[in-house]
């Protein structure tokens, strides 16, 4: 599959893109959000979260490692790996028994800390970039 490419020239943009994707989105879905720290992956979540209808507060879960939101039409387990390592006890996290999520959508940044394995199926790369204009190219793909 050729990845779907998006220019957002705003955050408001980024916002829209997600909320327009998450009027897709279905219980069992993996997403894998990639992106240099700045990039936008908060502020594209935001925009997911809200595409489910819930006014829940999206923030990223840096130093919590997972939020969960579920104020919408389906629950969202949003975790951040930036923090862990390879010593990590993945284990002890619950990361792997939300691989997938039976009744919601699973978010992770930084999924290329995960060791796996990665469930075949629903899942989405979501890579975010700044290009030299400084506006955010966002690519959605199938691994």
């Amino acid at each position: 599959m050729t990845p779907a490419l998006f220019i957002s020239d705003s955050a408001e943009e980024t916002r829209a893109h997600a909320a327009h994707f998450a009027v897709g989105a279905v219980a069992g879905m993996i997403l894998r959000l990639h992106g240099d720290l700045g990039a936008g992956k908060t502020t594209w979540m935001q925009g997911f979260v809200a595409g489910l209808k819930s006014a829940d507060e999206v923030t990223s879960p840096t130093f919590s490692l997972l939020h969960e939101y579920r104020g919408g039409k389906l629950p969202v387990f949003h975790w951040d790996l930036y923090r862990l390592g390879p010593g990590t006890d993945w284990d002890l996290l619950d990361l792997p028994e939300h691989l997938p999520s039976k009744d919601g959508v699973t978010v992770i940044e930084w999924s290329e800390r995960y060791p796996g394995p990665w469930p075949d199926g629903n899942c989405w790369d979501i890579q975010i970039n700044i290009d030299a204009n400084d506006r955010r190219e966002i690519r959605i793909s199938k691994p």
